[in-house]
């Protein structure tokens, strides 16, 4: 059972976290460098979407996959897709807004790669290589909200055992039948999963120690 359960939450929140940072961090990038009519709105719409209760966003979910909604056609409802589709909407505005704040002094580096006449692919990968700790810290922040969120994968998921049960729907479901020592070993098991994430993320980094 718990095999099952950690995979499962490996399956989901991993693909979840790499797709909302290949989206969070260029929508970062474009809004810190992009200036446009209304831009600052765009910014405040990203900050308010960054507190979205996940409830709301697995109810929204649920109502866009669901057979009378518009993509109920897809027939993901109560599978790790809806799960995925669910976190990957939490997780982008939190890394856009990461990407917005850690792009400091963009605008000289954009000079001098523009001195050295960098342009596309080359001019692209310099830039992650010049914020490459920021990047890394957005993929931080983005894997611990997708292992720590439980309302909005439960809801699209249904708690489904072999199937959508990941560790924190687990643990939820051992406390309502009070188990709380399962949950309790449960919880421990999904910190030492984000430590371990976390300190192979900082050790490629390469600033443990700092």
């Amino acid at each position: 059972m718990l095999a099952n359960v950690v995979l499962s939450t490996l399956v989901v929140c991993i693909p979840s976290t790499f797709l909302a940072v290949l989206i969070g961090v260029p929508a970062g990038y474009f809004l810190k460098i992009k200036r446009f009519k209304y831009r600052k709105i765009v910014i405040r719409v990203v900050y308010t979407l960054s507190g979205l209760p996940p409830v709301l966003a697995g109810l929204l979910v649920y109502i866009l996959l669901s057979r009378r909604g518009p993509f109920g056609f897809l027939d993901i409802l109560f599978t790790k897709w809806a799960m995925i589709v669910t976190q990957v909407i939490l997780i982008i505005p939190i890394v856009t807004l990461y990407t917005l704040a850690g792009l400091k002094n963009i605008d000289s580096v954009l000079d001098n790669l523009d001195y050295l006449s960098m342009k596309g692919r080359r001019k692209y990968i310099a830039i992650v290589r010049e914020y490459s700790k920021e990047i890394v810290y957005a993929i931080v922040l983005g894997l611990s909200r997708a292992i720590s969120e439980v309302g909005g994968v439960l809801i699209v998921g249904g708690n489904i055992e072999g199937s959508t049960r990941i560790l924190t729907t687990a643990i939820i479901f051992e406390i309502t039948k009070g188990e709380f020592s399962n949950a309790l070993m449960l919880g421990a098991v999904l910190l030492a999963i984000s430590f371990t994430f976390n300190t192979i993320l900082q050790i490629l980094q390469g600033d443990v120690f700092d």
